[in-house]
């Protein structure tokens, strides 16, 4: 007779903390939900709060802002419950995913553990495209820039009055066969197929062919910029390589994690150019840059939005509780080129906390460049590339497929004539 085995309950590693966003010390997460510190350490046992272990005093944990502020807007009542389940953490920006490229270590953005606002001084995109993907930036750019067929050259012609999104789109899609980008690519085969495909991205943005010229220049020739603006755009670019692992991100993980080339998951990602709160929040930004230089005054204008009970674009993303470095450091190179944004934020601040976003950063430079309406949104999205394909190159040293399943929720019968059916949830 054998002899039953009973196992043991494997240990379950703690959940990942968020990748974005400051980490609250206890006192002060206690005091923003108006708590005891035991209460605190209450939430954490019931999954409603993560800890994350203090960098420089293990003994001690601090807690992701934004979930302390989730804690905060759901009130007493529904603290009470338990952590939702998994179903909802799509909608709630739990963590998803574990990645190494890029985040906030002890209140500063890093890429690779290295801080961005500082790496951006000195980096080229090239030096943090590589850095991304784990290459060298020799291997990665060294060879020629991709050719593409005479299809590509006359369709771009055709299409320089097209949207801008639409346009990039339309060309990645025919230039998508020149390029290699299959799971068995390895060493600097792969780092050649990834500058490829870098550069093809900012060929499809810029209706140029693809060139070997440093990717910043690139820009400033296709947009005829002085050469006096070559440094903005280049800090421009890398700090906005990397997006963290946003849906966007997710999008194009959930294809390499499918088994898709490099090409088709930079593709999957390229529809966010269109949507209101990724490619669009730009033109609302722009908006209300036209709207403060007609008036004179932010202040002006946001105390009007506030009357009409509207949000003001540009400011207090929630996960940038301090405010995102990126776009301070962009709204300082504005400033260098002689925009008035960060007087005007400043002037418009009393009695409201207005940190600018990235779009605002971004809108204010495209502005003091003097570069074309959709500039903001072509350089984010070109150099959000390199960091796409580098989640995509994450997710498959993953080696896991990503998947959902629904839940059907609906009736168990067909309603009945001239009945409307009722939601589950309602």
């Amino acid at each position: 007779m054998s002899r039953a085995t009973t196992r043991r309950p494997r240990h379950r590693p703690p959940e990942t903390p968020r990748s974005s966003g400051e980490l609250l010390s206890a006192d002060a997460a206690a005091a923003q939900l108006g708590v005891q510190k035991a209460t605190l350490y209450a939430y954490v046992s019931r999954g409603l709060l993560t800890a994350v272990p203090d960098p420089h005093d293990p003994r001690c944990s601090r807690y992701p802002a934004f979930e302390v502020e989730q804690l905060q807007q759901r009130g007493p009542r529904a603290r009470g419950k338990a952590a939702p389940g998994a179903e909802n953490t799509l909608f709630e920006g739990r963590p998803l995913v574990d990645t190494a490229l890029s985040g906030v270590v002890d209140g500063v953005l890093v890429i690779r553990g290295h801080p961005l606002v500082a790496w951006a001084r000195a980096a080229s995109l090239e030096d943090t495209a590589a850095l991304l993907w784990g290459t060298s930036a020799r291997a990665a750019f060294g060879p020629e820039a991709p050719v593409v067929p005479a299809l590509w050259h006359s369709t771009a012609a055709g299409l320089r009055q097209a949207d801008p999104v639409a346009r990039a789109v339309a060309l990645w899609g025919l230039g998508m066969p020149q390029l290699r980008g299959d799971a068995q690519l390895q060493g600097d085969e792969l780092a050649a197929a990834l500058g490829q495909h870098l550069r093809l991205a900012f060929a499809c943005w810029l209706l140029q062919p693809p060139s070997a010229a440093p990717l910043h220049v690139q820009v400033a020739r296709a947009w005829r910029l002085p050469a006096r603006h070559h440094e903005a755009l280049r800090q421009a670019l890398v700090l906005c390589a990397d997006v963290m692992t946003n849906v966007m991100a997710l999008s194009g993980r959930m294809m390499a994690s499918m088994q898709g080339s490099l090409a088709a998951c930079l593709l999957a990602t390229m529809g966010y150019g269109f949507v209101r709160l990724s490619g669009g929040e730009f033109e609302a930004v722009e908006a209300l840059f036209d709207e403060v230089e007609a008036a004179g005054s932010l202040r002006r204008v946001a105390d009007s939005y506030r009357a009409r009970g509207e949000i003001l674009p540009g400011f207090n993303h929630h996960l940038f509780v301090q405010g995102d470095p990126r776009a301070a450091a962009l709204v300082d190179l504005a400033g260098s080129l002689g925009s008035k944004a960060a007087r005007w934020q400043l002037a418009s601040a009393e009695g409201h906390v207005m940190h600018p976003t990235l779009d605002f950063g971004m809108v204010a430079l495209r502005r003091a460049l003097k570069a074309p309406r959709h500039g903001a949104l072509a350089l984010v999205h070109m150099a959000r590339s390199a960091g796409m394909l580098a989640q995509a190159l994450e997710q498959r040293q993953h080696g896991r497929r990503m998947w959902v399943q629904s839940r059907y929720v609906g009736p168990s019968s067909p309603a009945a004539p001239g009945t409307v059916p009722r939601s589950s949830s309602s």
